[in-house]
């Protein structure tokens, strides 16, 4: 798939309608250049309390001579700082950037990262002498050259507690079919193992393993899709695979396509293994979005028999006006799925999982809808924001390198905040017109800005 094939796509998207991605001691922080809190003017500390600070992904814009950097943001729309940059840290020797940001079970920061030589790294987050929060290094993790990591789980399987790991481009990016899980010990952050199964390594019929992307697990099961091959032009997936946990062996492929609308393979990017843990007395299923399918897909587990059913399609958005629909988020009583085009985040009954029940209106953000955020403004009100950008390439007006027409058309470069109970626009920070840079993820400071992911 090149970009032209992209530009193409994007042109369907446009054509239908679409237009109206949890344990442990801490050991001491290594000594690295730094920005501090008290470096920053005043008027940017000047903030209402750390319950609407985010932890933000930022992509510096080669074009713009912009740094790539990990950055605590105000994100009340009531504060007269809103948007402002309170502390920054760079990260110029992660290139590409940063990717997502996960907290463990115990507090520890971590984060995936495209680039090939560290695609895993522990953000230290800390505290100055005045209690001022700052990132005293950012700590590239051996994952015995894993490339391109992308999402983090941490899961219990017996005695044993495992932070487990997709690498999309698995143990080399110029593999045309590669893509590898790695499993880490959760306390002292070590590789376990590599599960890698190359389509063309193993026999007909047997279940494979390739551009890992999302992952989710219930009990000895773990699904993992699989998505696109991490240089965008090779090759798409078009199915999810079954982990068992006790051998740390695949076990199985579930494809999850059908009518293909615009002529790619479906690409399936976030899945959710839906459980008890979520909703009490469920009977398990597994959410699966389908990126290119433009599909929400539901796969019940009978939990007795360790046995999948046949992949049923709950959403379909070519029917329904949306494109590229990406994450699961949830609180204590929704989930919401973020829909990159037209750029909105639909909003379901948690209760009512694994069938996908509307629980209110749409909340209409930017074009590249992805990743979001919970919490509450000085004043109290719950409020939803909304990071959209697909993946943050540059824009080729701008003479910008990087750039791929189709995701330069969804990167917003914005974060939309809403209120949570009407959807609302509250307020809008745009980093690219503010900051000359993108913003690749969005996260709560010192806390996990969900309560259901993954």
């Amino acid at each position: 798939m090149n970009n032209k094939m992209l530009n193409y796509l994007l042109c369907v998207c446009l054509a239908a309608g679409l237009s109206a991605c949890s344990r442990e001691a801490e050991e001491p922080a290594a000594e690295t250049e730094q920005t501090t809190a008290e470096a920053m003017p005043a008027a940017t500390r000047d903030s209402g309390g750390e319950e609407t600070q985010a932890l933000v992904l930022l992509r510096g814009l080669p074009t713009l001579d912009t740094t790539n950097s990990i950055a605590i943001v105000e994100m009340d729309p009531e504060a007269e700082n809103f948007g402002a940059i309170l502390y920054e840290f760079e990260t110029p020797d992660i290139d590409p950037p940063l990717h997502h940001i996960y907290y463990s079970p115990t507090g520890r920061v971590f984060a995936t990262a495209m680039d090939p030589k560290c695609s895993l790294v522990e953000i230290l987050l800390a505290r100055d002498a005045s209690g001022s929060p700052l990132i005293n290094a950012v700590e590239c993790i051996d994952t015995g050259g894993q490339q391109v990591g992308e999402d983090i789980i941490w899961h219990s399987v017996g005695d044993n507690d495992y932070m487990i790991v997709t690498f999309m481009g698995g143990s080399g990016v110029e593999q045309s079919d590669g893509g590898t899980i790695a499993v880490l010990d959760a306390q002292s952050i070590e590789v376990i193992k590599i599960i890698e199964a190359r389509k063309s390594n193993v026999g007909e019929g047997e279940p494979f393993i390739m551009y890992p992307h999302g992952l989710s697990a219930y009990g000895d099961r773990m699904v993992v899709t699989s998505t696109i091959h991490p240089d965008l032009a090779t090759g798409v997936g078009n199915s999810i695979t079954v982990i068992d946990l006790n051998t740390l062996e695949p076990i199985e492929n579930i494809v999850v396509e059908d009518s293909m609308p615009v002529g790619f393979p479906s690409s399936p990017v976030e899945v959710l293994f839906v459980r008890p843990s979520i909703v009490a007395g469920v009977e398990p299923a597994v959410l699966v979005n389908t990126m290119f399918g433009f599909e929400t897909w539901s796969i019940a587990y009978d939990e007795a028999n360790k046995t999948f059913a046949a992949p049923v399609k709950i959403y379909d958005g070519a029917e329904q006006g949306t494109g590229v629909p990406l994450e699961f988020y949830g609180n204590e009583t929704e989930l919401f799925i973020s829909h990159a085009l037209p750029g909105v985040v639909k909003r379901y009954e948690l209760a009512s999982l694994p069938e996908l029940v509307s629980s209110g209106a749409d909340i209409v953000s930017d074009a590249g809808a992805h990743h979001m955020i919970f919490y509450a403004t000085k004043s109290g009100k719950q409020v939803i924001a909304v990071q959209n950008n697909l993946l943050n390439l540059g824009n080729a007006a701008d003479d910008d390198p990087t750039d791929i027409d189709f995701i330069a058309k969804v990167n917003a470069h914005t974060v939309t905040v809403h209120d949570l109970a009407t959807g609302e626009k509250l307020a809008t920070v745009n980093f690219r017109e503010r900051y000359n840079k993108g913003i690749d993820n969005i996260e709560g400071l010192f806390t996990s800005g969900f309560v259901h992911h993954h």
